[in-house]
């Protein structure tokens, strides 16, 4: 009986493995002052937010932060990168750009399945980090991306291949995010800032 269950363990953790092998490959500590984020929301501009809720920002998606780039490679030749962080922070969400040169590092995601968007500028040398987060989840976004759905003339796809919306593609059918939020702060590498 031992027998039988150690052989159905090890088999168990075999086919997990089947799947592709992930690798933390940076993980970073953030840090960004409330007193420096900006709002700007479809129908005003960024002057028009002059009092913005701070604490319910920094609450929300963290001034506070730990963000890990996780690579997963499938074993086909394909390898997939994921953000986590305080917002996206189960398996994380799948990457649509990612660049770290020796200078720099540049991250941004594909929308999520809630509609928001995390996007990231870190200069490698001083840590400046600017983090932008758009919010596609207000109604007029869901009609129009309903609307072009349903447009059968459109000569470009909407999603990638795996139904994935990315912001290039957004812009390029001028469909703009109800909310953008602005964040000024450092990202390091490490654990600690």
């Amino acid at each position: 009986m031992l027998l039988k269950k150690s052989f159905l363990i090890a088999l168990l953790l075999w086919s997990f493995d089947t799947n592709g092998k992930t690798s933390k490959i940076l993980k970073l500590s953030c840090e960004y002052s409330p007193n420096l984020i900006k709002k700007e929301s479809k129908n005003t501009s960024l002057a028009d937010n002059k009092e913005i809720n701070t604490s319910v920002i920094c609450k929300s998606f963290g001034c506070k932060d730990k963000v890990e780039i996780i690579m997963n490679d499938k074993h086909n030749g394909e390898i997939e990168y994921r953000l986590r962080n305080l917002w996206f922070d189960h398996q994380g969400i799948l990457l649509d750009d990612f660049l770290m040169t020796e200078n720099k590092i540049t991250i941004k995601t594909f929308v999520s399945q809630a509609y928001f968007l995390d996007s990231y500028k870190i200069d490698r040398t001083t840590g400046k980090t600017e983090r932008t987060i758009y919010r596609f989840d207000d109604p007029e976004f869901f009609y129009n991306l309903k609307k072009l759905e349903k447009n059968e003339s459109t000569d470009r796809p909407l999603f990638n291949k795996n139904g994935r919306l990315s912001l290039k593609t957004l812009k390029s059918f001028s469909l703009e995010p109800w909310e953008i939020f602005y964040f000024e702060g450092k990202c390091l590498e490490g654990t600690g800032i």
